[in-house]
């Protein structure tokens, strides 16, 4: 008998802003495969007696990413023969910057029963529990997700960025705090207004969340002083504003 594999979006970590679709998915496991992202909070909402998988990642721990996946992509074979509930869970959502497609891909090509359960990004949680607003009648009607990553030295999106900040609409950056000194820079260079606002939210919605602020001007001096904590989500434009004092837990 195969298994159902449930991909679940876990959301930026407070247990409170799972679906209940997810949380019901998370009681019900025999088996979870837990990413490093992931809180003890929502964690221990599982059965006493599942049993849990690490198969996360974090900044510079020296896994080879490619191994990584393949160890996961056996793992779900191996666990889906036993006939049991498995939970596939990821931080966030599993379609954003989660790896998601490509475990739907194995799934499929191996005629593995699976679903796809969304969670809340940490994008959208920061936005709205610190009163952020992504778009806003008369200023922008769009907001851009992308990655710090580099290639070959220069940023991915560079341009893209560039183009979306001038046209009043902000970007949100995943994965990017060690590069964003070097960002900024380059936006600068690239005619955008030093005094384009930046927050770098930090474990957005979890108790020891933490928000810092700057310009692209002054972000070097900010994360020198502040030393703010990965994970990072980061937020640059010319309209963001936190309207409210929140920490991320409301």
């Amino acid at each position: 008998m195969s298994s159902l594999i449930s991909i679940v979006g876990a959301g930026p970590g407070d247990s409170e802003l799972l679906t209940v679709k997810a949380l019901k998915r998370i009681q019900e496991a025999d088996i979870i495969l837990h990413d490093a992202l992931v809180s003890n909070e929502i964690l221990n909402l599982a059965r006493p007696d599942v049993q849990r998988i690490y198969v996360g990642k974090i900044y510079q721990d020296g896994q080879n990413q490619t191994g990584r996946q393949e160890w996961i992509n056996q793992l779900l074979i191996d666990l889906s023969e036993k006939g049991q509930k498995i939970v596939r869970l990821k931080s966030g959502d599993p379609m954003i910057f989660g790896r998601g497609a490509e475990e739907i891909r194995f799934c499929i090509e191996k005629k593995l029963s699976y679903e796809v359960i969304p969670g809340v990004t940490s994008a959208l949680a920061a936005a709205s529990l610190y009163g952020i607003p992504l778009t806003e009648r008369g200023k922008n009607s769009m907001v851009l997700f992308g990655t710090g990553h580099y290639a070959e030295g220069e940023f991915l999106d560079l341009d893209t960025f560039i183009s979306v900040l001038k046209s009043g609409s902000p970007i949100i950056i995943f994965m990017g705090l060690n590069k964003l000194i070097q960002l900024a820079t380059k936006l600068i260079e690239q005619s955008v207004s030093g005094d384009t606002s930046v927050l770098i939210l930090s474990k957005v919605s979890q108790s020891n969340a933490t928000a810092v602020e700057g310009t692209l001007e002054t972000i070097a001096r900010v994360i020198e002083s502040k030393k703010p904590a990965m994970p990072s989500l980061i937020i640059i434009g010319k309209n963001v504003v936190k309207l409210n004092k929140l920490n991320g837990r409301g």
